[in-house]
């Protein structure tokens, strides 16, 4: 360690203990109820932030963090268009898409950021989450709010759409993302309120459905983001089970990756997930603000990092592309999307 990283890791030290006394402090003068009543908090969130603070000086320090950097410099930023993002897509001519979802629609930009057009707009989507584009040019959108997906054709800007089934206890779908199968013929959604995965055809017949709310192989909780392997595998974020669930292209459970923590290689809030044609696993994690890189087997690899070798520190991480050395990552609250560069 050089002087500077030394003073940084003494100060986040000196800075965690300081938070974990005021918070003690805090909890022993006002008690749990209390303590929940000034923060605003139900006593599960309490406990989640009580034991990030603790252990917090695991994520704090680059310096510090044992995991393996997979180095990565920016190379472009877009900004000021957007309204909390939430997913990207890119297609065969390395355009990017980016999920507006509170503008209702999809904007369109060339490869340097320069904005070409929207799809989409008030009357035709509805809140929507999660973005895929194919090899053909077919851009696949989870519209949310209107319980559906809806599929632009090649340079078209009119959808057609695909109802989702209801669940088996009659409740309307909540998809908050999509993807094509690597061969165009089946479709994929995450249906987030009913702990599922539908596969549709084209015409929108059921392939199959997956999963009810649980913590056991094909049960999920509130999934959220997917992709798809070049063999077709599914891999299914659970937020609230805090790990990655892999699928074969049937539907039938083939592993897990990660599980709840906050040492490298372990979830917080995980949100959004690419796979690589290297057979490298990008797992976004919204809280830590990290994004970890896992093989496709679920051994952990490392953690994105900066150019300085210092763990590279987002906000909000959220969806992700990536393309040959590229990766790109939309951080929600700052409204922006990043694109990193392979060093």
């Amino acid at each position: 360690m050089n002087g500077l990283n030394v003073s940084t890791a003494v100060f986040d030290r000196l800075s965690a203990m300081l938070r974990k006394t005021l918070f003690c402090l805090l909890l022993c003068i006002c008690g749990v109820k209390g303590l929940c009543k000034i923060l605003h908090l139900k006593w599960h969130f309490l406990a989640g932030m009580l034991l990030c603070l603790w252990f917090s000086p695991n994520w704090v320090s680059a310096s510090e963090t044992p995991a393996e950097k997979i180095i990565y410099r920016q190379v472009l930023e877009i900004a000021g268009v957007m309204q909390l993002p939430s997913d990207v897509a890119l297609d065969a001519e390395g355009k990017i898409y980016v999920l507006d979802g509170t503008a209702n629609c999809v904007r369109v930009f060339d490869t340097d950021g320069n904005a070409l057009h929207t799809l989409g707009g008030e009357g035709i989507l509805n809140q929507p989450l999660g973005i895929d584009v194919n090899d053909t040019g077919e851009v696949l959108v989870a519209d949310s709010g209107n319980h559906r997906l809806a599929i632009f054709p090649a340079g078209k800007l009119v959808p057609r759409y695909l109802d989702l089934p209801f669940s088996p206890d009659d409740k309307p779908a909540d998809p908050t993302d999509g993807h094509f199968s690597p061969d165009n013929t089946i479709l994929y959604a995450v249906d987030n309120d009913n702990h599922r995965i539908v596969a549709l055809t084209n015409d929108g017949d059921m392939s199959w459905s997956r999963g009810y709310m649980g913590r056991n192989q094909e049960e999920f909780r509130f999934p959220f983001m997917m992709d798809i392997d070049k063999d077709g595998n599914v891999y299914v974020v659970e937020v609230i089970n805090t790990r990655v669930q892999v699928l074969s292209p049937d539907g039938s459970f083939k592993r897990f990756i990660g599980e709840w923590g906050i040492e490298p290689g372990q979830f917080y809030r995980p949100k959004g997930i690419v796979v690589s044609n290297k057979g490298e696993v990008f797992v976004s994690d919204s809280y830590l603000g990290v994004v970890q890189v896992f093989d496709v087997s679920g051994r952990f690899l490392g953690v994105v990092g900066n150019e300085h070798g210092n763990m590279r520190r987002f906000i909000t991480p959220m969806g992700m592309a990536v393309n040959s050395d590229r990766l790109l990552i939309v951080e929600m609250y700052p409204s922006r999307l990043l694109v990193l560069q392979r060093e």
